[in-house]
């Protein structure tokens, strides 16, 4: 609600000269100053006021009006002038004249501040005020976002006088000329003099206005302490008492009274000052480096301050502060004289009415501010108070305005330059002079008379902005051009901003010719660095390195200085090596760099060292500018070469064997998963030398791998392209791989490679793409001198329709493409590989007959005797081998006995089938050179061909010869078409078996032994022995019959040839019998020979019936026979043909009689 107040008198103490006392008094209308108060009064504006100074000798005692004193009177004209220019101020801020006085305290916020640690080092303060804040409150307000729905629109401000009046006290020249401020010069009074008292000011009785004294409320006075004056100084009112009949209650006078004290010399007591290294201004810890100088942040009094602010608002108090703003004054370290930061010079002119100019200390003013993110009802004041970065404290530095293109108008306030420089390795103290609400303060060369923790703060200048980026030219792209690789780099200083330029020693009139060519550039106008002195080279390479922070390796690192004026000039000389960390790293001259890869320079600009200059050795490093730089290669010779035995090799693959469901649980329990270790993946990664992970092939640890595969492989590549993986498992199988595989020799920087390309018999099978990266197995400490190159090419090894399977005999011609080519280059790589066929034939063998083959019947010219003939089983197919390249295979499955030779009781097993004794060839390895093998075929007997096409003869089982037991028995066969003149595997060499059981092999040789003697022929043979494992089989008493032949030798008619006539056959008994009951198997041994003999005598009588002398020359021979259920007598005479013969001897001659 309006207040009744209309005048309000604050007298403000300036100084005493050891005579007279200088004051300055604020008579503030609060209302419309150029209308009438009240009824009968004047405008404040055309008033001749006369004043009475009233002073109170007794400093015991609070002011009151009725207080006994001094009286000084002073009349106070209107100034000319004054209601024209308030005329002025209303026509231009269109004042609301019927806003009158108002209680701004209801409801005003809490003003706090945070306490900075520079204050609490000053001052130990702890946290003791509830208005000085030490913890986190003020960062979290700045952070905290702004609730939702809050309204950032404001309203156009209505100006009341009040509010004009109020900024025309801000303006001394304006405040004066209105009658705002009174300047005053009185003799004091001896008894003030002597010890101190109090000055308040009043309306002369019937003077003008003085019909306020009154009216309830209308007039204030407020008086100011004086202090005993007991020599010439400076005063200050920091706080005004107020003035009634009685003090008021609800006043913390003991703090009025110390304040008052403690101030009363106008100078602040607790300065402090920080130069903030870090980026953000209000961090208190050490952080990113500051892009540019923020000069030094000043404080000073915040306890005192805060508490003067928050009185302000307190309704119990009423003790108006006397301070409206600070001088900062500033001096280098170990010099006497201070200097103003806030010397200006003003000039006003307000309509028609110019108060003129003058040169004057000006002020800082510290103003709380609402944060929109802070949920509080409180206003913030600054951490710190003010920060001087060279120039004036006070408005727009001419020399900013011109960097930052402002126009050039004349300011109403123009701050004056210090005459100290603010530079970088100097020290500066500082202090603080309070200026009151009427201008006045301490002059510049007033001192402190009050002490304090801190009255002069020192601060050591150091430079915290690191140097910036250095420029180039010329400019190159962000991704280097190898078609046009620079041969040198003129590499400038970099620039130093404002104001750091200026600190550094820099000219300003320099950075003011910099503003035109910085347009140009649209950059900010700068300085070359004057402290950079040396520049930092790192040669740097691109590298896929697996989970490095930076994809560049560094290779070596040098320094070169700048020259005293002007760029440096960095001449390179590209190289072609083959690592490129073996470049050497030259201490002058040009810098080698290597072709055919990424090069990255980190140039860093290096600022002088010096002692006492940088706030940390850390800001001589400049921000480093990366260049890239690529140069093609001129020799890329001596690139690729065979990555092991040999340049190409190639598998096959048999499928797994699928597995039983008790092995994959217990796989699973162990934690492999499905993965088998003896898969075909797993196979042909242990074959590759390479990793593999589900069905993924890899490299092994500590190495790069780059792979790729032809198009008839379902596959995919890695998008790092250190890995191939498969649609499934046996993918790969039954298919001839081909593995090329290269060592790369050149170190993993090296990105020349556009790609590989592989042909196979003149035609591109497929290519392996270049990576700039690399697999996680090439972490750690792996060689990074050399890359190993793995295409998988896979070629159906099945022949086309209507063909017969051959070996494959593919050539491959590798090429690398390189992205440029260069002047000399290897020829491609070449090489040639037999693959073996691994498709058995389809022809399966149908059997259309068989039989027993004899050689022909040979005897001796005297058929005295006769050779042993040889037989063979033949057997006759329904055709030859379609593919002439193949042939007919029989291999024994099983053999028994002949059950008919072994007794009816014998417990003979039956015998299981051997399985075909082949390599399994999981993987079929073969390189170039390599020869036929003939694998696969050791494990059947080729059947011997004849002269005709559908008959062969069966060769006797491997280790049974003619005379061997075992052909007393049965044999089962299996007959396969297999591969001979052509190389294949061992799984592809035999196709489909046909099994034939029950062929019987022509028996063992019988052998016929006669002796002779006078009285006795005597012919002996063994019987057929059956036998099973080495163990015979033939009962005690034997199955078969031997039947001796003995023969007469005569001339045939025409003597053209001998004939043999039959003498007689006898059955030959066994030489040992055994008693009935006691044969069998176990038993004793059954006997091994036959015999039967013809006497002398009946040999003779035989000759004599053929009329055949007794001499006549003898022949016999032995025949074995199988008896049927009913034995026949003469089953060679005549019975013959009845019984089974089983074997013959050949003709045996007799020997003569000795």
């Amino acid at each position: 609600m309006p207040l009744p107040i209309r005048l309000i008198l604050f007298p403000f103490l300036q100084s005493y000269d050891g005579t007279a006392l200088s004051l300055r008094l604020l008579a503030a209308p609060q209302t419309d100053p150029t209308a009438a108060p009240a009824p009968g009064l004047t405008p404040f504006v055309a008033t001749d006021f006369d004043f009475e100074l009233r002073f109170v000798a007794d400093l015991a005692q609070l002011p009151t009006s009725g207080a006994a004193a001094t009286i000084v009177g002073q009349v106070s004209p209107a100034p000319p002038g004054a209601g024209a220019i308030c005329a002025a101020l209303n026509a231009q801020f269109g004042i609301d004249a019927s806003i009158g006085p108002i209680d701004g305290r209801s409801g005003a916020p809490r003003i706090v501040k945070y306490a900075p640690p520079a204050y609490r080092r000053a001052t130990g303060y702890g946290g003791e005020n509830p208005f000085l804040l030490t913890d986190d409150s003020y960062q979290c307000a700045l952070k905290a976002p702004v609730a939702p729905g809050t309204s950032v629109k404001v309203a156009p401000p209505v100006m009341s006088w009040g509010k004009v009046l109020a900024q025309v006290l801000r303006q001394p020249l304006l405040a004066e000329a209105i009658g705002l401020v009174r300047p005053f010069s009185v003799i004091a009074p001896a008894g003030i003099v002597a010890g101190g008292g109090w000055l308040f000011v009043t309306l002369r009785p019937a003077s003008p206005w003085s019909a306020l004294a009154g009216m309830p409320g209308a007039l204030r006075s407020y008086a100011a302490r004086i202090a005993p004056l007991t020599e010439p100084r400076a005063l200050f009112t920091p706080v005004l008492f107020p003035v009634a009949a009685a003090p008021l209650p609800g006043v913390a006078w003991d703090d009025l009274f110390r304040e008052s004290i403690e101030y009363d010399d106008g100078f602040a007591k607790a300065v402090y000052a920080r130069q903030p290294p870090q980026a953000d201004p209000l961090a208190d810890d050490e952080g990113e480096r500051p892009p540019e100088d923020r000069g030094i942040q000043l404080g000073w009094d915040d306890e005192q301050i805060v508490t003067w602010f928050n009185r302000q608002f307190d309704i119990n108090a009423d003790a108006p502060m006397g301070v409206m703003g600070y001088r900062i004054d500033v001096r280098e370290a170990g010099t006497a004289a201070w200097e103003s930061l806030v010397r200006a010079r003003t000039a006003v002119t307000l309509g028609a009415s110019n108060l003129g100019d003058a040169e004057l200390d000006w002020r800082v003013e510290v103003a709380p501010n609402r944060l929109m993110g802070d949920a509080g009802n409180r206003s913030w004041l600054p951490s710190y108070m003010s920060a001087w970065t060279g120039p004036s404290l006070i408005g727009i530095d001419a020399l900013v305005a011109q960097l930052r293109g402002l126009p050039a108008a004349a300011p109403v306030v123009q701050g004056l330059p210090p005459a100290t420089l603010l530079r970088y390795g100097h020290s500066y103290e500082f202090r603080v002079r309070f200026n009151d609400l009427t201008g006045g303060g301490p002059a510049p060369a007033a001192e402190p008379r009050n002490g304090g923790p801190q009255p002069v703060a020192g601060i050591d200048f150091r430079r915290p902005v690191r140097p910036t980026g250095v420029a180039i030219d010329p400019q190159l792209p962000l991704d280097a051009n190898p078609n046009a690789p620079p041969l040198s780099l003129t590499v400038s200083r970099p620039l130093l901003g404002y104001p750091a330029c200026l600190m550094a020693g820099g000219s300003a009139a320099a950075l003011l010719a910099d503003i035109a060519p910085a347009m140009l550039a649209e950059r900010a106008p700068g300085l070359p660095d004057p402290d950079v002195d040396q520049l930092e080279i790192v040669v740097e390479v691109a590298t896929p390195e697996p989970g490095a922070a930076s994809r560049y390796l560094p290779l070596y690192a040098v320094t070169r200085a700048y020259p005293a004026s002007g760029p440096l000039t960095l001449a390179f000389a590209w190289t072609d090596v083959a690592d490129a960390r073996d470049l050497p790293a030259a201490p002058a001259g040009p810098l080698a760099l290597p072709t055919s890869r990424t090069v990255r320079l980190r140039l860093t600009p290096l600022a002088t060292a010096r002692a006492d200059y940088y706030v940390s050795e850390d800001v001589r490093r400049g921000e480093t500018r990366l260049v890239a730089v690529r140069a093609p290669a001129r020799d890329e010779r001596e690139l690729l070469v065979q990555g092991g035995g040999s340049l190409i090799e190639g598998f096959f693959l048999q499928p797994a064997e699928p597995a039983s469901l008790a092995m994959m649980a217990a796989r699973r329990a162990a934690g492999h998963g499905d993965e088998l270790d003896d898969d075909p993946l797993g196979r042909l990664a242990a074959a590759l030398d390479l990793d593999r992970k589900d069905r993924s092939l890899r490299a092994r640890p500590g190495r790069r791998l780059t792979i790729g595969a032809g198009a008839l492989l379902r596959q995919v590549v890695g998008p790092d392209g250190a890995s191939l993986t498969f649609a499934t498992a046996n993918d790969m199988t039954r298919l001839w791989l081909v593995a090329v595989v290269l060592e790369l020799r050149r170190d993993w920087s090296w990105d020349g490679l556009d790609y590989l390309r592989v042909e196979r018999d003149g035609v591109e099978v497929g290519r392996i793409a270049a990576s700039t990266s690399a697999g996680h197995e090439a972490a750690g400490d792996a060689e990074r001198d050399s890359s190993t190159l793995i295409f998988l090419d896979a070629i159906d090894p099945k022949p086309a329709a209507g063909a017969f399977p051959r070996p494959l005999t593919p050539s491959y011609r590798i090429t690398p493409v390189l992205r440029i080519a260069p002047a000399q280059q290897d020829a491609p790589l070449t090489a040639s590989i037999v693959l073996p066929v691994t498709t058995p034939p389809a022809q399966v063998p149908k059997l259309v007959s068989a039989g027993l083959a004899l050689s022909p019947y040979r005897r001796d010219p005297a058929y005295a005797a006769s050779e042993e003939r040889q037989t063979a089983v033949w057997l006759e197919f329904d055709r030859a081998p379609a593919d002439p390249e193949d042939r007919y295979y029989a291999r024994v499955l099983a053999r028994a006995p002949d059950p008919v030779l072994t007794n009816e009781f014998e417990d003979v097993a039956d015998i299981a089938d051997v399985p075909l004794p082949v390599d399994p060839e999981p993987i079929r390895r073969v390189v170039p050179g390599q020869g036929d093998d003939r694998a696969g075929q050791g494990s059947l007997q080729m059947l011997m061909p004849t002269s005709s096409a559908r008959h062969f003869l069966l060769p006797l089982p491997p280790g049974l010869t003619p005379g061997s037991l075992e052909l007393f028995g049965f044999f089962t066969y299996e007959f396969r078409v297999g591969h001979f003149g052509i190389w294949s595997t061992a799984q592809g060499f035999a196709g489909r078996a046909l099994r034939v059981g029950g062929i019987q092999h022509a028996p063992p040789p019988l052998a016929c032994a006669v002796t002779r003697s006078r009285g006795r022929l005597t012919v002996s043979a063994a019987f057929a022995e059956p036998v099973r494992d080495g163990r015979s089989l033939r009962p005690a008493t034997p199955v078969t019959d031997l039947w001796a032949l003995l023969y007469a030798r005569v001339h045939q008619a025409d003597d053209a040839d001998r004939r043999n006539i039959l003498l007689g056959t006898r059955r030959l008994d066994p030489a040992r019998r055994q008693q009935p009951g006691t044969a069998g198997v176990g038993g004793a041994r059954a006997a091994a020979d036959g015999m039967a003999d013809w006497s002398s005598a009946e040999i003779s009588a035989g000759l004599s019936l053929l009329t055949l002398g007794p001499d006549a020359p003898l022949s016999c021979l032995v025949v074995e026979t199988l008896p049927g259920e009913v034995p026949y007598p003469d089953p060679l005479a005549a019975q013959l043909g009845y019984e089974r013969f089983l074997r013959t001897s050949p003709l045996t001659e007799v020997p003569d009689i000795c």
